[in-house]
């Protein structure tokens, strides 16, 4: 009998043991993994809106902390920059903040909600003719297409016309609704839709997600976004450098920089992704929390499976001792119990992974956390649970080597 094999053995007998034991393992798993899927979703929204912008360089101003706080820099910053060799294009893009009257609703189970209170909701300013420069539409993403994006132009060029982001929190509104509320109100209700206090038109729809730095996204034309948030005509927050084939980056770089006043940054999409998920990892509450829920979690997993192994072995002290009596060496012991450690371990992972898939598609689509299952997480969360296991066992294993086999004769 190998040690791998009585192990198996002791899990068998007891199934309603080794039932409860795997499922205390699999909802460590589940913790690990939810922890982990926060932890990169954090990363993930820091850079959403940098994902979804067509830039190879980015200019954004010296008093830049965060997506939150941008702050904003003259609007010739751009034009200067579109005149430096290797340029292709700069556009302007700006971010603003407001506030969005929640229309009338209904919750998920079809309660409906009056229209009424008020909450924070992030705007962007694109020039409306240039959509499809703004946005990265080979990837699919904001707009699924240069003729989609065409379409929405369009719209988008009217007065007090806004697109609404479908994947906005459901509060504030769906879009489908939205585009039937008629600019002077809903003659249900009597509301209009209102960002400041201003009237606002929803036309059109576009992709982009909720995050830890938003809930909700309305889109506009530069004149409306003015308006709307009563920021200068002549600022903005971003500027998008596009680059001519075959320019070196960091050559066009350092140009940008030699001839741009200090008042604006240049930065490549490697350093402005790298910068967001630095700050909202590292730099805030959000991030730490959740590493260090992440050793909290293996931390309840090692203590019950502890709690497990060790009354399993308390349970069945007679057995191991007739086994020491046979003459088996405490090597061979504690490979019995580090084998059935490793049984929990997968046993435990496997409903744990399983469960964790339908856990991130509710984070996504509840939440608005882009949680995805990667090869890389799944490796790591196994390679934990396992050291979880095998951690619990060597702190029970002592139990069976102080089983003596005198004491069957007791």
């Amino acid at each position: 009998m190998t040690p791998a094999g009585l192990a198996w053995r002791n899990l068998a007998h007891k199934r309603g043991r080794t039932a409860v034991a795997a499922a205390g393992v699999a909802f460590a798993v589940v913790l690990v993994f939810m922890e982990l899927g926060l932890y990169g979703g954090v990363g993930r929204t820091a850079a959403m809106l940098y994902g979804a912008l067509r830039f190879d360089l980015l200019l954004i101003s010296t008093e830049y902390v965060d997506v939150s706080r941008t702050g904003s820099f003259p609007r010739g910053r751009v034009a200067q920059a579109r005149a430096v060799a290797g340029v292709a294009d700069a556009l302007p893009v700006s971010l603003g903040t407001g506030t969005w009257r929640l229309p009338a609703r209904r919750t998920l189970i079809g309660t409906p909600v009056p229209a009424g209170g008020v909450r924070s909701i992030n705007v962007l300013g694109v020039p409306p003719d240039r959509l499809a420069d703004v946005f990265a539409t080979e990837r699919g993403r904001v707009f699924r297409s240069p003729d989609e994006a065409a379409v929405a132009a369009v719209a988008l060029g009217g007065p007090d016309a806004a697109l609404f982001d479908e994947h906005s929190k459901p509060e504030f509104g769906m879009l489908a609704d939205l585009l039937t509320v008629p600019p002077d109100g809903d003659p249900e209700t009597g509301t209009a839709l209102r960002f400041n206090g201003r009237r606002v038109e929803v036309v059109g729809g576009f992709r982009l997600g909720t995050g830890f730095s938003w809930n909700a996204m309305l889109m506009t034309n530069e004149a409306t976004f003015s308006q709307l948030t009563l920021q200068p005509a002549d600022r903005v927050t971003f500027g998008l450098v596009t680059l001519e084939p075959g320019a070196d980056p960091a050559a066009v770089a350092a140009r940008l920089r030699a001839v741009l006043p200090p008042d604006v940054q240049v930065l490549s999409r490697a350093e402005v992704e790298a910068r967001e998920e630095r700050h909202w990892l590292r730099l805030t509450s959000i991030g730490q929390f959740l590493l260090v829920a992440v050793v909290l979690a293996v931390a309840v997993g090692v203590i019950f499976v502890y709690q497990m192994m060790a009354a399993d072995i308390r349970a069945m002290l007679p057995e191991y001792a007739t086994v020491k009596a046979l003459g088996y060496r405490p090597p061979f012991l504690t490979g019995v119990v580090l084998a059935q450690a490793a049984y929990l371990a997968v046993l435990g992972f496997a409903p744990g992974f399983a469960a964790t898939f339908g856990l991130y598609a509710l984070a996504r689509n509840v939440g608005g956390i882009p949680t995805e299952m990667t090869a890389a997480r799944a490796a790591l969360v196994l390679a934990l649970t396992v050291g979880m296991c095998l951690a619990s066992g060597l702190l029970a294993v002592r139990k069976v080597h102080a089983a003596d086999p005198a004491d069957l004769f007791i």
